[in-house]
C-alpha cells in the first residue's frame, strides 16, 4: 500500500485506536511502499549565518550510536513483552526508524523532537498490540510511528484552520457592520470595494482554508538536505557517511555538503511557528 493511501485511510477511517486495530487486522503483514519525492515546497526560511547548535542534534548523535537488534534479539525480547525492560530495549533500539520516518513529517511548524515522541509513543503502542499474525514486527511498528506523527500533525493543521476561520469570520462581520454604520451616518468615506465585495473575498478565503490538509503544509528542509543529514547519522544504510562520502554519493562540489549539513541541521532546530500561513 502506497505511504498516501494509507494515511488517507487513517484521517478518514482510524482516527480512533480500535478502528485501525480492525484494519490492522484486516490487513496482516501490510507493508507501505514509499511514495515518490515529496512534491511539496520547501518551507521559506529566511537567510542567516549561523548554526543552531542545540538539542537536535545531539539527540541525533546519540541515538545513530545505538545497535541495530538482531532477529534472533528481538525474537527473544517478543517473549517478554509483559516486562518493562524489554518494550524499553525494542523501543530504544527502533529510535532511529522513527528518526528516519521523522523526515516523511517535518513541515512548517512542527517540532523534530515533538515528532520523535510521538513516533516513541506509536512503538510502545504497536509492542501493546503486536501478535505473531500481524506479520514482521518492524513493518508493524512503522504503521504505528506514521499513525501517530500523522494525527500528531493534523491535529495542528485543524486546530490552525479553526483559528484562521474564526479570524475571517470576525473580518466579515466588521466589514458588514462598519458598511451598515456608515450608511447611517452617511459618511463618504466609506471604503472603495463595496461591503458585498469584500464578503464574497473573505468568503472565499473560508471555501479555500477548507480545503488544506496536511499535505498543503510545505516541508522544512529540501530532498537534497534531508538524505545528507539521515546519511549522516546513519539513519540509513549500514554505516555512518562522513560529509567527503556524501558529496561524492550525491555528486555535490566540494564544501557543499557541508553547507547543505549546516542549513538543514539549523533548520530541523527551529521549533515553533504555524504550520499555515493564508
Amino acid at each position: 500500500m502506497k505511504v498516501r493511501v494509507f494515511e488517507k485511510e487513517i484521517l478518514t477511517n482510524c482516527i480512533e485506536e480500535k478502528d485501525f486495530i480492525k484494519f490492522l487486522k484486516e490487513n496482516p503483514g501490510l507493508k507501505l511502499e514509499i511514495d515518490n519525492i515529496d512534491v511539496r515546497k520547501e518551507e521559506k526560511v529566511e537567510d542567516n549565518n549561523y548554526v543552531v547548535e542545540g538539542i537536535v542534534g545531539e539527540y541525533l548523535e546519540e541515538i545513530s550510536y545505538i545497535q541495530h537488534l538482531q532477529k534472533e534479539e528481538i525474537e527473544k525480547l517478543l517473549e517478554t513483552l509483559d516486562e518493562e525492560e524489554s518494550i524499553h530495549t525494542l523501543t530504544e533500539g527502533n529510535l532511529r526508524e522513527v528518526a528516519n520516518i521523522a523526515f516523511d513529517y517535518l513541515v512548517a511548524g512542527i517540532d523534530y523532537l515533538d515528532l520523535m515522541q510521538e513516533g516513541s509513543i506509536g512503538i510502545i503502542k504497536a509492542l501493546d498490540e503486536y501478535r505473531p499474525s500481524n506479520g514482521d514486527l518492524l513493518e508493524y511498528l512503522k504503521l504505528w510511528i506514521r499513525r501517530e506523527m500523522l494525527l500528531f500533525i493534523d491535529e495542528k493543521v485543524e486546530t490552525e484552520k479553526h483559528m484562521y476561520k474564526g479570524y475571517f469570520l470576525k473580518r466579515k462581520e466588521e466589514v458588514l457592520e462598519h458598511e451598515i454604520v456608515a450608511a447611517l451616518e452617511e459618511d463618504e468615506e466609506v471604503e472603495a470595494i463595496p461591503a458585498e465585495e469584500r464578503s464574497e473575498i473573505i468568503e472565499e478565503k473560508i471555501n479555500e482554508l477548507q480545503e488544506l490538509d496536511y499535505t498543503s503544509v510545505p516541508k522544512k528542509i529540501s530532498h537534497t538536505e534531508e538524505e545528507i543529514l539521515k546519511r549522516y547519522y546513519g539513519l540509513v544504510g549500514d554505516k555512518r557517511e562522513s560529509l567527503f562520502e556524501i558529496e561524492n554519493a550525491l555528486d555535490l562540489k566540494r564544501g557543499k555538503g557541508e553547507q547543505l549539513f549546516e542549513g538543514a541541521l539549523t533548520k530541523i532546530s527551529l521549533g515553533g511557528g504555524r504550520t499555515l500561513k493564508i
